[in-house]
């Protein structure tokens, strides 16, 4: 899909690094007027897939559900999607209760783990003055649900510390408990999280990244292999990887914020001594290639119980009618790097401990049934959100702006966001300095 240059010089009003979703969403905005720079040979970023011996896997596991109906006629016009109902469940002790757990309990076989859940949660109150994560799940939640899923499952996910966590994200991403009505978007504004009987789409062919290479196939200008190596903002100018130079009006980066300070020359030591106290979780995902057909329908598994390895399970051919027909599937698990298997480097007991918890929850009906594995590590997994974050996250961004250098996307806001909206965040932001840019020119005329 790369498109060959012959010049060793390139010339932008913007420079967009980064073809994952916030990226191609800021170049579609900004047109002709945008080059793409990209490391890798395929743009999606984090919304990638692979292909391993005829299954389909998505890096993490995805499905498309958006409140922007911008965004989603954008995905719509680029490819055909397929829209099915969500399908996603908890396992916990043995047993299975639909997805979230705080909505569902009412479905656990024990009577005690019932009454507790809806005890604690008759007496939980005043989440909205929470100082911190962990004191939030017991004041929105109570004792019974809180024990029970939300800490164990959050800790194996985020690490046993839930109090290094803010509570500015939970609204957009951890789902209220029963009896309470949710929109897509709140009144502030605010997207909610996805509600389980919510209808997703996904590629009617092909896995979750086909929806990036249809969007890439729209932009202007998009170089593949193109690694930046340095930018100098006092020369408009940067550096590739190949030893091109580019000149810029202005650059939107994608990059990891670390990743890109340490791009450029001079930082203040405020500045870097702050953005490196910034915490991200690896992840692992250990990838199953069954020989033949899962007849489930669930597409996540959410699971709390220490005893199995991984805190969550994708069926990705559950995703499209089209990925249900390939005669061999694919199930993925995920594991934080608080796993200790996480950075294990015994492959192959890491292997077997992920087979044995799939055998014991009867996702896979036999150890014979895997053909083929891979293990996957991503060192950018989750941005921590952490109480810190948005104050260090306001300071880097306004010496960046001052240099004409703009963050956008999981990484470059550190959000903890979905892929809608990174692709949303990044539209907007090349609509804003497109149109910033036109008022200028027009002022620029009238003044003279």
């Amino acid at each position: 899909m790369a498109r060959p240059r012959s010049a060793s010089k390139i010339k932008a009003d913007t420079i967009v690094i980064g073809a994952g979703p916030a990226g191609l969403g800021a170049a579609l905005a900004l047109g002709d007027s945008a080059i793409v720079l990209e490391s890798r040979e395929t743009a999606g970023g984090l919304c990638g897939t692979l292909t391993l011996d005829g299954a389909i896997f998505d890096l993490g596991g995805h499905s498309f559900h958006t409140p922007h109906p911008a965004i989603r006629q954008l995905v719509f016009d680029a490819l055909e999607m397929e829209e099915q109902n969500r399908d996603a469940w908890c396992w916990l002790n043995g047993e299975w209760v639909r997805y979230p757990f705080q909505q569902h309990f009412s479905e656990l076989a024990d009577s005690d783990s019932r009454h507790a859940c809806q005890i604690g949660l008759d007496a939980a109150g005043g989440w909205q003055d929470a100082a911190n994560f962990d004191e939030y799940l017991d004041r929105r939640f109570g004792r019974g649900i809180t024990e029970l899923f939300m800490r164990p499952y959050n800790r194996k996910l985020w690490g046993a510390d839930l109090t290094r966590l803010d509570t500015e994200w939970v609204a957009e991403r951890v789902a209220a408990p029963a009896g309470t009505a949710e929109s897509s978007m709140s009144e502030s504004h605010r997207r909610s999280p996805i509600p389980r009987e919510a209808v997703i789409a996904y590629p009617a062919r092909g896995g979750y990244g086909e929806i990036f290479q249809a969007l890439a196939r729209r932009v202007a200008d998009i170089r593949f292999r193109q690694r930046v190596t340095s930018i100098n903002p006092r020369t408009s100018t940067l550096r590739t990887a190949n030893g091109e130079t580019a000149s810029w009006h202005r650059i939107i980066s994608t990059l990891p914020v670390p990743a890109l300070l340490r791009l450029i020359p001079n930082v203040p030591t405020a500045i870097s001594s702050a953005v490196s106290e910034l915490e991200a979780v690896p992840i692992t995902l250990v990838m199953l290639v069954l020989d033949g057909r899962s007849e489930g329908l669930r597409q996540r598994i959410y699971c709390p119980d220490e005893n199995i390895i991984g805190h969550k399970i994708v069926l990705n051919h559950n995703s499209s009618c089209w990925l249900r027909t390939l005669p061999r599937h694919g199930v993925q698990v995920e594991l934080s790097e608080f796993n200790p298997f996480s950075s294990s480097t015994d492959v192959r007991s890491l292997v077997n401990a992920v087979v044995a918890g799939l055998l014991r929850m009867g996702v896979i009906p036999s150890p014979d049934y895997v053909r083929r594995t891979k293990v996957l590590r991503i060192p950018f997994g989750y941005p921590v959100q952490t109480r810190s974050r948005s104050k260090i996250i306001a300071l880097a961004q306004h010496w960046l702006s001052e240099h004409r250098i703009y963050t956008v996307g999981r990484f470059g806001e550190w959000a903890y966001i979905n892929s809608d909206e990174a692709l949303y965040r990044g539209h907007c932001l090349g609509m804003k300095l497109a149109e910033s840019e036109s008022t200028l020119s027009v002022s620029a005329g009238i003044s003279l």
